[in-house]
């Protein structure tokens, strides 16, 4: 016996058959006991008549039982209706439910430190924002059922995008958006999570990016309680050509920040690496939407519901001819 599609409250049977609501089925033994009961045969009714003659003919004519016949032209069209009330249906298969998709927020670091041309893409020195862009572009690709918004910080952190499904409009946007002064880590981080919690049907993921410390406004670990209340998970991201050593970076405010939402904290140093922490944390929230999927499915009540009334109406049918042939 398959089982049944998780999340589904119904009753598999071989055959990939399913029953919505299987307990319907229940109402059947009720309808074999209609049956029989409108078909039981009583006593045969006694004609008195004065002499035989006359009614030897009628000893050719076949015994015929109307009971019998009208217990199973009943019985049937009734079957058939209580297994429609059932609903039987069969899948055609398992699909993406772009319901069931997550709430991500980018929140990238848009300084004017970001125009340094420390990266490679294809053997060409880029900057450090031609660099991000390409990756981000890469990565919102890869998830077409997700919501993606975007959030730039300099100074202060400016809205580019908000939730969206329309990722093109989202990523033209932001290759519009001018670079400025200034790095409000704590700030940017404060309302991306203002942005995402204002829904709140979905998983949340922040993936902030940054080149640098935060130089104006709260920390990343002053403002992530707003984060941390709305179950949002964070990511960040340093980049550049310096790296944090191991001894500094259990305690670096970013690692401190993500841990603290369970996400977590990575370095990248050149395009490689970047590419690499993208394709990780979107392979980790992938994961998470494996059992978030829906069965897409074939209803088969309407077909039961027909046979039901063309049994009905050729029972009436025939029992009108009978009632006509009868002696």
């Amino acid at each position: 016996m398959r089982r049944a599609c998780p999340g589904s409250p119904g009753m598999t049977l071989p055959g990939q058959i399913e029953f919505l609501h299987p307990w319907v089925l229940l109402g059947l033994p009720a309808v074999v006991a209609l049956g029989w009961w409108v078909g039981r045969r009583g006593p045969i009714p006694a004609l008195r008549v004065p002499s035989l003659r006359g009614l030897e003919s009628l000893a050719s004519i076949p015994r015929r039982h109307p009971r019998r016949w009208r217990a199973g032209w009943i019985l049937l069209p009734l079957a058939l209706a209580v297994v429609a009330l059932a609903r039987p249906r069969v899948p055609r298969g398992e699909t993406p439910d772009p319901s069931k998709g997550i709430d991500i927020m980018l929140c990238l670091d848009f300084s004017r430190s970001m125009a340094e041309e420390d990266f490679r893409l294809q053997n060409k020195r880029v900057s450090r924002r031609k660099a991000l862009e390409t990756v981000t572009q890469q990565f919102v690709g890869g998830r077409p059922n997700d919501r993606i918004g975007i959030v730039c910080f300099a100074r202060s952190p400016f809205l580019v995008s908000p939730l969206t499904l329309d990722h093109k409009w989202a990523l033209n946007a932001l290759r519009e958006t001018d670079l400025a002064t200034g790095t409000g880590i704590g700030w940017a981080l404060l309302a991306s999570a203002n942005f995402l919690k204002r829904d709140s049907d979905r998983s949340k993921v922040i993936l902030l990016v940054t080149d640098g410390e935060n130089s104006a406004g709260p920390r990343a670990t002053e403002t992530v309680q707003a984060a941390i209340q709305a179950g949002i998970k964070v990511y960040c991201v340093l980049i550049g050509p310096e790296v944090v050593p191991p001894s500094a970076a259990s305690g670096h405010d970013l690692n401190r920040a993500a841990r603290a939402t369970g996400g977590q904290f990575f370095q990248a140093t050149d395009s490689r690496a970047l590419k690499g922490i993208f394709d990780l944390v979107d392979q980790l929230e992938k994961r998470a939407l494996i059992q978030k999927r829906h069965v897409a499915w074939r209803e088969l009540h309407p077909w039961v519901v027909g046979a039901s009334l063309a049994f009905l109406a050729g029972g009436w049918l025939a029992a009108e001819g009978f009632r006509r042939r009868s002696p």
